[in-house]
Protein backbone atom coordinates (compact mmCIF):
# COMPACT_ATOMS: atom_id res chain seq x y z
CA UNK A 1 0.00 0.00 0.00
CA UNK A 2 1.29 3.40 -1.14
CA UNK A 3 2.62 5.23 2.21
CA UNK A 4 1.97 9.00 2.88
CA UNK A 5 2.72 11.43 6.08
CA UNK A 6 0.28 13.70 6.76
CA UNK A 7 1.53 16.67 7.83
CA UNK A 8 -0.90 18.15 10.71
CA UNK A 9 -3.07 16.98 12.88
CA UNK A 10 -6.12 19.68 11.94
CA UNK A 11 -9.79 18.59 10.54
CA UNK A 12 -7.91 18.59 7.23
CA UNK A 13 -5.28 16.62 8.11
CA UNK A 14 -7.60 13.87 10.20
CA UNK A 15 -10.16 14.03 7.14
CA UNK A 16 -7.75 13.14 4.45
CA UNK A 17 -5.87 10.43 6.85
CA UNK A 18 -9.66 8.69 6.91
CA UNK A 19 -10.04 9.21 3.30
CA UNK A 20 -6.52 7.45 2.22
CA UNK A 21 -7.08 4.98 4.33
CA UNK A 22 -10.71 4.30 3.30
CA UNK A 23 -8.97 3.95 -0.09
CA UNK A 24 -6.00 1.55 0.84
CA UNK A 25 -3.46 4.09 1.51
CA UNK A 26 -1.35 3.95 4.90
CA UNK A 27 -1.31 7.27 6.25
CA UNK A 28 0.75 8.98 9.21
CA UNK A 29 -0.44 11.72 11.09
CA UNK A 30 2.04 14.14 12.38
CA UNK A 31 0.51 16.37 14.91
CA UNK A 32 2.89 19.35 17.03
CA UNK A 33 -0.23 19.69 19.98
CA UNK A 34 -1.29 16.48 22.05
CA UNK A 35 -4.67 17.12 21.14
CA UNK A 36 -6.00 16.58 17.42
CA UNK A 37 -8.24 18.77 15.96
CA UNK A 38 -6.44 22.05 15.61
CA UNK A 39 -8.55 24.92 16.02
CA UNK A 40 -11.80 23.04 16.39
CA UNK A 41 -11.27 22.85 20.59
CA UNK A 42 -14.38 22.82 22.55
CA UNK A 43 -14.08 22.92 26.35
CA UNK A 44 -17.05 21.56 29.22
CA UNK A 45 -16.81 23.53 32.37
CA UNK A 46 -19.15 23.96 35.27
CA UNK A 47 -22.11 22.83 33.39
CA UNK A 48 -21.19 25.37 30.21
CA UNK A 49 -20.07 24.46 26.64
CA UNK A 50 -17.63 26.30 25.74
CA UNK A 51 -16.12 26.85 21.26
CA UNK A 52 -12.57 28.02 21.41
CA UNK A 53 -12.75 27.72 17.43
CA UNK A 54 -15.76 27.69 14.95
CA UNK A 55 -18.73 27.44 16.90
CA UNK A 56 -21.10 25.70 14.09
CA UNK A 57 -21.14 23.91 10.57
CA UNK A 58 -23.33 25.11 7.92
CA UNK A 59 -25.52 22.94 5.72
CA UNK A 60 -23.31 19.50 5.22
CA UNK A 61 -22.43 18.40 1.57
CA UNK A 62 -22.70 15.42 0.66
CA UNK A 63 -19.33 14.78 0.91
CA UNK A 64 -19.71 15.53 5.10
CA UNK A 65 -22.83 14.07 5.36
CA UNK A 66 -21.00 10.61 4.01
CA UNK A 67 -18.28 11.74 6.19
CA UNK A 68 -20.88 12.08 9.41
CA UNK A 69 -22.56 9.18 8.64
CA UNK A 70 -19.35 6.83 8.19
CA UNK A 71 -18.05 8.36 11.72
CA UNK A 72 -21.62 7.42 13.73
CA UNK A 73 -22.17 10.83 13.93
CA UNK A 74 -25.66 11.86 12.44
CA UNK A 75 -27.68 10.68 15.32
CA UNK A 76 -25.47 13.41 17.39
CA UNK A 77 -26.48 16.74 15.35
CA UNK A 78 -27.79 19.20 17.32
CA UNK A 79 -29.77 21.72 14.99
CA UNK A 80 -29.22 25.63 15.87
CA UNK A 81 -32.42 27.26 17.40
CA UNK A 82 -34.46 29.27 14.98
CA UNK A 83 -33.32 32.23 16.69
CA UNK A 84 -30.18 32.02 14.64
CA UNK A 85 -31.95 33.59 11.92
CA UNK A 86 -31.86 37.52 13.57
CA UNK A 87 -28.14 38.76 13.40
CA UNK A 88 -27.79 41.94 15.51
CA UNK A 89 -25.42 45.04 14.26
CA UNK A 90 -24.51 47.51 16.19
CA UNK A 91 -25.25 51.25 15.21
CA UNK A 92 -25.24 54.32 17.27
CA UNK A 93 -24.42 52.50 20.28
CA UNK A 94 -27.04 50.00 19.94
CA UNK A 95 -28.12 46.98 18.60
CA UNK A 96 -30.25 46.56 15.65
CA UNK A 97 -31.51 43.94 14.08
CA UNK A 98 -30.00 42.79 10.30
CA UNK A 99 -33.33 43.07 8.06
CA UNK A 100 -34.12 39.86 6.19
CA UNK A 101 -36.21 40.80 3.63
CA UNK A 102 -36.41 43.78 1.45
CA UNK A 103 -39.39 45.05 3.06
CA UNK A 104 -37.44 44.50 6.47
CA UNK A 105 -35.01 47.03 4.43
CA UNK A 106 -37.23 49.16 4.81
CA UNK A 107 -38.47 49.52 8.03
CA UNK A 108 -35.20 48.90 9.38
CA UNK A 109 -33.09 51.62 11.10
CA UNK A 110 -29.21 49.75 10.18
CA UNK A 111 -29.36 52.17 7.13
CA UNK A 112 -30.10 55.69 6.26
CA UNK A 113 -33.32 56.42 4.00
CA UNK A 114 -30.62 57.48 1.62
CA UNK A 115 -28.34 54.76 2.67
CA UNK A 116 -31.31 52.08 1.72
CA UNK A 117 -32.60 53.71 -1.49
CA UNK A 118 -28.85 53.91 -2.88
CA UNK A 119 -29.14 50.03 -1.69
CA UNK A 120 -31.64 49.37 -3.55
CA UNK A 121 -30.14 50.44 -6.47
CA UNK A 122 -27.77 47.50 -7.03
CA UNK A 123 -29.53 45.58 -9.54
CA UNK A 124 -28.64 48.64 -11.78
CA UNK A 125 -25.18 48.95 -10.94
CA UNK A 126 -23.20 47.33 -14.39
CA UNK A 127 -20.68 44.60 -13.19
CA UNK A 128 -17.18 44.86 -13.14
CA UNK A 129 -14.65 43.90 -15.60
CA UNK A 130 -13.71 40.36 -14.14
CA UNK A 131 -9.45 40.79 -14.99
CA UNK A 132 -9.60 43.60 -12.55
CA UNK A 133 -9.46 42.39 -8.92
CA UNK A 134 -11.42 43.90 -6.56
CA UNK A 135 -11.15 44.47 -3.03
CA UNK A 136 -14.74 43.62 -0.88
CA UNK A 137 -14.75 47.42 0.29
CA UNK A 138 -14.03 48.68 -3.34
CA UNK A 139 -16.72 46.05 -4.64
CA UNK A 140 -19.16 46.78 -1.65
CA UNK A 141 -18.86 50.74 -2.05
CA UNK A 142 -19.25 50.24 -5.96
CA UNK A 143 -22.38 47.92 -5.88
CA UNK A 144 -24.13 49.25 -2.39
CA UNK A 145 -22.86 52.00 -1.38
CA UNK A 146 -20.60 53.50 1.27
CA UNK A 147 -22.86 52.98 4.24
CA UNK A 148 -23.81 49.31 3.19
CA UNK A 149 -19.74 48.86 3.76
CA UNK A 150 -19.82 50.86 7.19
CA UNK A 151 -22.24 48.68 8.79
CA UNK A 152 -22.61 45.61 6.56
CA UNK A 153 -19.48 44.33 4.63
CA UNK A 154 -17.36 45.51 7.43
CA UNK A 155 -18.63 43.83 10.78
CA UNK A 156 -19.20 40.57 8.52
CA UNK A 157 -15.56 40.72 7.23
CA UNK A 158 -14.37 41.20 11.05
CA UNK A 159 -17.10 38.53 12.36
CA UNK A 160 -16.18 35.79 9.42
CA UNK A 161 -12.41 36.40 8.61
CA UNK A 162 -11.22 38.89 11.53
CA UNK A 163 -10.12 40.94 8.57
CA UNK A 164 -10.20 44.06 6.97
CA UNK A 165 -12.61 44.81 3.74
CA UNK A 166 -10.20 47.25 2.66
CA UNK A 167 -7.65 44.44 2.24
CA UNK A 168 -9.57 41.40 1.55
CA UNK A 169 -9.93 40.06 -2.07
CA UNK A 170 -13.38 39.51 -3.32
CA UNK A 171 -12.50 37.11 -5.59
CA UNK A 172 -10.69 34.86 -3.58
CA UNK A 173 -12.60 35.87 -0.25
CA UNK A 174 -16.26 35.76 -1.22
CA UNK A 175 -16.19 33.73 -4.90
CA UNK A 176 -20.09 33.54 -4.66
CA UNK A 177 -20.42 37.40 -4.75
CA UNK A 178 -18.47 37.55 -7.39
CA UNK A 179 -19.86 34.66 -9.64
CA UNK A 180 -23.19 36.33 -9.03
CA UNK A 181 -22.43 39.99 -10.25
CA UNK A 182 -20.74 37.88 -13.13
CA UNK A 183 -23.74 35.47 -14.12
CA UNK A 184 -26.49 37.56 -13.07
CA UNK A 185 -25.71 41.50 -13.48
CA UNK A 186 -26.65 41.90 -9.38
CA UNK A 187 -26.20 40.24 -5.92
CA UNK A 188 -29.90 40.91 -5.44
CA UNK A 189 -30.75 38.48 -8.16
CA UNK A 190 -27.81 36.32 -7.68
CA UNK A 191 -29.45 35.25 -3.93
CA UNK A 192 -33.06 35.17 -4.91
CA UNK A 193 -32.00 32.96 -7.46
CA UNK A 194 -30.33 30.78 -5.18
CA UNK A 195 -32.77 30.51 -2.44
CA UNK A 196 -35.21 29.81 -4.87
CA UNK A 197 -33.36 27.34 -5.99
CA UNK A 198 -32.38 26.02 -2.79
CA UNK A 199 -36.45 25.83 -1.52
CA UNK A 200 -37.16 23.60 -4.20
CA UNK A 201 -34.33 21.16 -3.55
CA UNK A 202 -36.62 18.90 -0.87
CA UNK A 203 -33.88 17.00 0.47
CA UNK A 204 -31.64 20.37 1.67
CA UNK A 205 -29.95 19.23 4.87
CA UNK A 206 -30.19 20.90 8.36
CA UNK A 207 -28.84 24.87 8.37
CA UNK A 208 -26.71 25.50 11.27
CA UNK A 209 -25.41 22.54 13.24
CA UNK A 210 -23.08 21.39 15.80
CA UNK A 211 -23.18 17.57 17.74
CA UNK A 212 -24.37 16.86 21.13
CA UNK A 213 -21.04 17.38 23.02
CA UNK A 214 -19.87 19.97 20.89
CA UNK A 215 -17.62 20.52 17.43
CA UNK A 216 -14.81 18.62 18.97
CA UNK A 217 -16.76 15.39 18.51
CA UNK A 218 -16.02 15.80 14.34
CA UNK A 219 -12.28 15.60 14.87
CA UNK A 220 -12.20 13.24 17.88
CA UNK A 221 -14.54 10.78 15.86
CA UNK A 222 -11.75 10.96 12.76
CA UNK A 223 -8.85 10.57 15.36
CA UNK A 224 -10.51 7.58 16.62
CA UNK A 225 -10.66 5.59 13.67
CA UNK A 226 -6.83 6.40 12.03
CA UNK A 227 -4.33 3.73 12.54
CA UNK A 228 -0.83 6.09 12.82
CA UNK A 229 -1.84 8.99 14.87
CA UNK A 230 1.79 10.74 15.95
CA UNK A 231 0.66 13.26 18.69
CA UNK A 232 2.91 15.30 20.62
CA UNK A 233 5.64 15.66 17.21
CA UNK A 234 7.15 18.60 15.45
CA UNK A 235 7.94 18.12 12.10
CA UNK A 236 11.20 19.98 10.85
CA UNK A 237 12.30 18.54 7.84
CA UNK A 238 10.97 17.64 4.35
CA UNK A 239 13.65 16.23 1.21
CA UNK A 240 12.36 14.48 -1.58
CA UNK A 241 14.92 11.30 -3.00
CA UNK A 242 15.01 8.91 -5.49
CA UNK A 243 12.63 6.22 -3.25
CA UNK A 244 10.22 9.47 -1.95
CA UNK A 245 10.03 11.65 0.65
CA UNK A 246 11.93 11.72 4.27
CA UNK A 247 10.14 13.51 6.78
CA UNK A 248 12.36 14.18 10.03
CA UNK A 249 10.70 14.74 12.87
CA UNK A 250 11.52 15.69 16.56
CA UNK A 251 9.48 14.13 19.27
CA UNK A 252 10.43 15.62 22.99
CA UNK A 253 14.40 15.55 22.47
CA UNK A 254 14.59 12.14 19.69
CA UNK A 255 15.10 12.92 16.57
CA UNK A 256 13.82 10.84 13.76
CA UNK A 257 13.57 10.20 10.26
CA UNK A 258 11.13 7.88 8.07
CA UNK A 259 10.74 7.80 4.36
CA UNK A 260 7.18 8.29 2.59
CA UNK A 261 5.87 8.04 -1.22
CA UNK A 262 4.22 11.27 -0.68
CA UNK A 263 3.33 14.03 1.72
CA UNK A 264 0.39 15.69 2.64
CA UNK A 265 1.15 18.94 4.17
CA UNK A 266 -2.11 20.79 5.95
CA UNK A 267 -0.17 22.62 7.67
CA UNK A 268 -1.03 26.53 8.41
CA UNK A 269 1.40 28.40 5.33
CA UNK A 270 2.94 30.77 8.27
CA UNK A 271 4.16 27.07 9.87
CA UNK A 272 5.66 26.19 6.64
CA UNK A 273 9.03 28.75 7.88
CA UNK A 274 9.80 26.30 10.22
CA UNK A 275 10.02 23.11 8.03
CA UNK A 276 13.77 22.67 6.42
CA UNK A 277 12.59 22.12 3.15
CA UNK A 278 14.53 22.75 -0.37
CA UNK A 279 10.99 23.82 -2.64
CA UNK A 280 13.32 24.81 -5.61
CA UNK A 281 10.97 27.72 -6.07
CA UNK A 282 10.81 31.10 -4.03
CA UNK A 283 8.25 29.94 -1.67
CA UNK A 284 8.54 33.03 0.35
CA UNK A 285 5.05 34.30 -0.34
CA UNK A 286 3.23 31.71 1.28
CA UNK A 287 4.78 32.08 4.53
CA UNK A 288 3.97 35.84 3.75
CA UNK A 289 0.22 35.35 4.12
CA UNK A 290 -0.66 37.25 6.98
CA UNK A 291 -3.25 35.44 10.39
CA UNK A 292 -3.95 38.05 12.33
CA UNK A 293 -4.30 36.90 16.19
CA UNK A 294 -8.08 36.38 17.78
CA UNK A 295 -8.72 36.07 21.56
CA UNK A 296 -11.63 34.34 22.80
CA UNK A 297 -13.29 35.19 25.91
CA UNK A 298 -16.59 32.87 26.65
CA UNK A 299 -18.63 34.43 30.01
CA UNK A 300 -21.56 32.71 31.52
CA UNK A 301 -24.20 34.66 33.42
CA UNK A 302 -26.89 34.35 35.45
CA UNK A 303 -29.81 34.80 32.88
CA UNK A 304 -31.43 37.94 35.44
CA UNK A 305 -28.01 39.77 34.56
CA UNK A 306 -28.44 40.35 30.98
CA UNK A 307 -31.29 42.53 30.22
CA UNK A 308 -30.98 42.11 25.95
CA UNK A 309 -32.92 39.09 25.50
CA UNK A 310 -30.35 37.59 23.43
CA UNK A 311 -32.65 36.53 20.71
CA UNK A 312 -30.50 35.93 17.93
CA UNK A 313 -27.46 34.50 16.50
CA UNK A 314 -24.97 37.02 18.37
CA UNK A 315 -23.98 41.06 17.43
CA UNK A 316 -21.41 42.38 15.73
CA UNK A 317 -19.71 45.58 16.01
CA UNK A 318 -18.63 48.01 13.24
CA UNK A 319 -14.71 49.47 13.26
CA UNK A 320 -16.46 53.23 13.32
CA UNK A 321 -18.48 52.43 16.47
CA UNK A 322 -16.82 53.16 19.78
CA UNK A 323 -16.33 49.36 21.33
CA UNK A 324 -13.40 47.29 21.03
CA UNK A 325 -15.37 43.87 20.82
CA UNK A 326 -15.33 42.46 17.37
CA UNK A 327 -18.71 40.54 17.98
CA UNK A 328 -20.11 38.52 20.05
CA UNK A 329 -21.90 35.23 19.99
CA UNK A 330 -25.51 34.41 21.61
CA UNK A 331 -23.74 30.60 22.27
CA UNK A 332 -26.74 29.39 25.12
CA UNK A 333 -29.28 30.74 22.16
CA UNK A 334 -27.79 28.83 19.48
CA UNK A 335 -27.68 25.24 20.57
CA UNK A 336 -29.18 23.74 23.76
CA UNK A 337 -27.29 22.47 26.38
CA UNK A 338 -24.09 25.32 26.42
CA UNK A 339 -24.97 27.06 29.76
CA UNK A 340 -26.83 25.67 33.00
CA UNK A 341 -30.38 26.39 33.45
CA UNK A 342 -31.05 29.79 34.50
CA UNK A 343 -27.63 30.77 32.65
CA UNK A 344 -26.72 32.25 29.33
CA UNK A 345 -23.33 31.77 27.88
CA UNK A 346 -21.85 34.59 25.58
CA UNK A 347 -18.72 34.27 23.12
CA UNK A 348 -16.85 37.00 21.98
CA UNK A 349 -13.95 38.02 20.04
CA UNK A 350 -11.49 40.41 20.03
CA UNK A 351 -8.41 41.21 18.12
CA UNK A 352 -8.14 40.75 14.45
CA UNK A 353 -6.54 42.96 11.74
CA UNK A 354 -8.55 45.59 13.52
CA UNK A 355 -7.16 45.38 16.44
CA UNK A 356 -3.91 42.62 16.57
CA UNK A 357 -2.50 44.27 20.08
CA UNK A 358 -5.35 43.69 21.84
CA UNK A 359 -6.25 40.17 21.43
CA UNK A 360 -2.53 39.70 23.12
CA UNK A 361 -3.18 41.19 26.25
CA UNK A 362 -3.86 39.48 29.44
CA UNK A 363 -6.68 37.69 30.40
CA UNK A 364 -8.10 40.12 32.74
CA UNK A 365 -7.33 42.96 30.27
CA UNK A 366 -9.05 40.84 28.04
CA UNK A 367 -11.63 40.25 30.35
CA UNK A 368 -12.22 43.72 31.52
CA UNK A 369 -12.70 45.14 28.04
CA UNK A 370 -15.55 42.47 27.29
CA UNK A 371 -17.10 43.44 30.37
CA UNK A 372 -17.17 47.14 29.43
CA UNK A 373 -18.64 46.62 26.14
CA UNK A 374 -21.56 44.14 26.75
CA UNK A 375 -21.95 46.28 29.49
CA UNK A 376 -23.15 48.70 26.94
CA UNK A 377 -24.41 46.38 24.57
CA UNK A 378 -26.17 43.91 26.13
CA UNK A 379 -27.25 45.39 29.90
CA UNK A 380 -25.36 43.17 31.82
CA UNK A 381 -26.20 44.02 35.50
CA UNK A 382 -23.60 41.71 37.42
CA UNK A 383 -20.35 39.35 37.19
CA UNK A 384 -19.73 36.40 35.53
CA UNK A 385 -20.26 33.35 37.25
CA UNK A 386 -17.71 31.08 34.57
CA UNK A 387 -15.14 32.56 32.60
CA UNK A 388 -12.55 31.27 29.83
CA UNK A 389 -9.96 32.59 27.39
CA UNK A 390 -7.99 31.69 24.47
CA UNK A 391 -5.80 33.35 21.93
CA UNK A 392 -4.94 32.41 18.33
CA UNK A 393 -1.69 34.12 18.02
CA UNK A 394 -1.87 32.81 14.16
CA UNK A 395 -5.74 32.43 13.59
CA UNK A 396 -7.54 32.44 10.23
CA UNK A 397 -5.94 33.12 6.80
CA UNK A 398 -6.29 36.22 5.13
CA UNK A 399 -6.91 35.89 1.22
CA UNK A 400 -5.52 39.47 0.33
CA UNK A 401 -5.44 40.94 -3.12
CA UNK A 402 -3.58 39.20 -4.94
CA UNK A 403 -3.87 35.98 -3.16
CA UNK A 404 -4.32 34.51 -6.81
CA UNK A 405 -0.79 34.48 -6.51
CA UNK A 406 -0.35 32.48 -3.72
CA UNK A 407 -2.86 29.50 -4.86
CA UNK A 408 -0.72 29.61 -8.11
CA UNK A 409 2.34 28.88 -6.14
CA UNK A 410 0.84 26.04 -4.06
CA UNK A 411 -0.03 24.47 -7.55
CA UNK A 412 3.46 24.81 -9.03
CA UNK A 413 4.53 23.32 -5.75
CA UNK A 414 2.63 20.21 -6.61
CA UNK A 415 3.43 20.29 -10.29
CA UNK A 416 7.59 20.45 -9.26
CA UNK A 417 7.66 18.49 -6.24
CA UNK A 418 6.07 15.18 -7.47
CA UNK A 419 4.40 13.29 -4.63
CA UNK A 420 4.09 16.51 -2.65
CA UNK A 421 0.64 18.03 -1.60
CA UNK A 422 -0.90 20.64 -0.10
CA UNK A 423 -5.09 21.14 1.69
CA UNK A 424 -6.27 23.66 4.34
CA UNK A 425 -8.31 26.84 5.56
CA UNK A 426 -6.30 28.85 3.00
CA UNK A 427 -7.08 26.73 -0.27
CA UNK A 428 -10.25 27.37 -1.57
CA UNK A 429 -12.34 28.68 2.00
CA UNK A 430 -12.03 28.95 5.55
CA UNK A 431 -14.86 27.46 7.22
CA UNK A 432 -15.01 23.83 8.52
CA UNK A 433 -16.49 22.65 5.34
CA UNK A 434 -14.20 24.33 2.72
CA UNK A 435 -11.38 22.80 4.64
CA UNK A 436 -12.52 19.09 4.57
CA UNK A 437 -13.91 19.78 0.89
CA UNK A 438 -10.15 20.87 0.26
CA UNK A 439 -8.97 17.79 2.27
CA UNK A 440 -11.06 15.47 -0.17
CA UNK A 441 -9.66 16.97 -3.76
CA UNK A 442 -6.19 16.86 -2.10
CA UNK A 443 -6.75 13.62 -1.69
CA UNK A 444 -8.01 12.92 -5.54
CA UNK A 445 -5.39 14.03 -6.66
CA UNK A 446 -3.18 12.52 -4.75
CA UNK A 447 -5.05 9.09 -5.55
CA UNK A 448 -4.66 9.84 -9.39
CA UNK A 449 -0.75 10.31 -8.81
CA UNK A 450 -0.21 7.39 -6.72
Amino acid sequence: MPSVAILGGGIAGLTAAFLLEQAGFEATVFEKKDQPGGVIQTEQAEGFLVEYGPNSLRAPTALLQSLIADLGLADDIVEASAAVRRRYVVRNGKLVALPSSPPGLLRSKLLSLKGTIRLLGEPFIAPADPAIEESVATFVRRRLGQEALVYGANPFVAGIFAGDPEQLSLQHAFPRLWEWEQQYGSLLKGQFKTARQHRSDSNNPPGIFSFRGGLQRLPDALAAQLSDLCLGTTVVGLERTSVGWTVTTRQDDAITSATYDAVLSTFPLHRLANVHFDAGLDASPLFDVPYPPVAVVAMGFQREAVTHPLDGFGLLVPAVEDFSILGTIFSSTVFPDRAPEGHVLLTTLLGGARHPDLARQPADTLSDTVLRDLHRLLGLRGSPVFARHHTWPHAIPQYALGYGTVKNLLDELEDSQPGLFFAGNYRQGISVGDTIASADESVQRLVLWA
